[in-house]
């Protein structure tokens, strides 16, 4: 247990999930229990941190709101939650005027990602998919943006360039994650259906190409009414980055991919 604990621990941190583990013979006690005292390790029981690893994701509370209008896209208001233990903030955007929403509301569940999002990065189609799905749920009437801080598939930005570095090697993205020591998609949903009974949706009409997303949100009980595709742009340095997701995460993609490559 201990050595699973360690490792969720540096998962939920962020950090390259390697932990030195090792048994404390009887004879050690008290030199160990000395160092403990003077601060200089800190001592956690394996069991709490495993509850806590598995717990915290799934409690959110509400912080703050405010109104924030997008850029040609009407009124809007960002409503912030923060996870228990306080490492993680997520950010609902409500997008126009909650009476005139749809009655399966438009929703956009999006991870996080400052190169994309920010930068208009060509390894990944997260930021055109941000911003076609403002204007689409703008254009739907108005609904929810889920912005969640899971970075890189939920193993946050410094790992992400770690993983960048190990797919110009020639990895892909799920293989360069696993080197480092994660899975496929360490990503926590159970934090979206949190946000979501927090404001009262129970219907919505998903924004996704990703099916664990559907998956996710019908397991926890939330009535998803139907999907709409969300294409980003294709292009030669996010062709292979996409392939993989379709035939790897299954991922609806093939209508993109079936698309000419910008250059």
């Amino acid at each position: 247990m201990a050595e699973s604990a360690a490792l969720q621990l540096m998962r939920r941190a962020q950090l390259i999930p390697a932990a030195l583990v090792f048994k404390v013979e009887a004879t050690q006690g008290a030199a160990v229990e000395a160092v403990r005292l003077a601060g200089d390790v800190l001592k956690v029981d394996s069991a709490a941190a495993l509850a806590l690893c598995q717990d915290s994701a799934g409690q959110l509370t509400m912080v703050s709101d405010a109104r924030v209008p997008p850029a040609g896209l009407g009124d809007a208001q960002f409503v912030l939650f923060r996870e228990e233990d306080g490492i993680r903030e997520h950010v609902a955007v409500l997008l126009g005027e909650r009476n005139a929403w749809p009655e399966a509301v438009p929703l956009r569940v999006h991870s996080a990602c400052l190169t994309g999002d920010l930068f208009g990065s060509e390894r990944c189609d997260c930021g055109a998919q941000l911003r076609n799905s403002l204007s689409a749920i703008h254009a739907l009437g108005g609904g929810i943006v889920l912005y969640l801080a899971q970075e890189g598939r939920g193993i946050g930005l410094a790992n992400k360039l770690r993983a960048y570095r190990l797919q110009d090697q020639g990895l892909d993205t799920i293989d360069a994650d696993e080197v480092i020591g994660f899975g496929k998609d360490e990503r926590d949903y159970r934090v979206a259906h949190r946000m979501l009974d927090a404001l009262g949706i129970q219907r919505v009409e998903l924004l996704t190409n990703n099916p664990e997303k559907v998956r996710a949100l019908c397991d926890a009980g939330i009535d998803v009414s139907s999907r709409r595709a969300l294409f980003g742009q294709l292009n030669d340095n996010n062709q292979h980055y996409l392939r993989t997701k379709a035939d790897r995460h299954g991922h609806m993609l093939e209508e993109l991919l079936a698309t000419p490559v910008k250059r």
